[in-house]
């Protein structure tokens, strides 16, 4: 049985990225915040679902070859340019406000309703 590839080399964290994905349906993130390198590849990324769910991924992630997007990120205009989507560049502490919210959320007990 042959091993998997690791996950890839990135650089370091260049620039950030977030979008909202208009046409998401109810089970697929319908905002993506993204902490890219250079090439605009992630390297850690958080996702919102429509009911405020928050997950966070990076390769650090046991699953990451299922979260982790496979390719580098178009820029933000390019993006803008599919009516479905629409992106914009953000700040390193917006990033990190959401990264730390879903880290959060994904600790905390869940409610059993009520």
């Amino acid at each position: 049985m042959s091993e998997l590839p690791p996950p890839p080399s990135l650089g370091p964290p260049h620039s950030y990225f977030h979008a909202v994905w208009l046409a998401a349906r109810e089970d697929e993130p319908v905002e993506w915040y993204d902490e890219l390198d250079v090439d605009r590849y992630s390297i850690r990324c958080v996702r919102k679902y429509r009911d405020g769910r928050l997950e966070a991924h990076s390769y650090q992630s046991e699953n990451w070859r299922d979260v982790m997007p496979e390719g580098p990120f178009p820029p933000p205009q390019d993006i803008d340019r599919n009516p479905e989507f629409s992106a914009r560049d953000i700040s390193k502490i917006a990033f990190e406000i959401a990264w730390r919210q879903a880290n959060r959320s994904s600790t905390e007990p869940k409610s059993n309703g009520g």
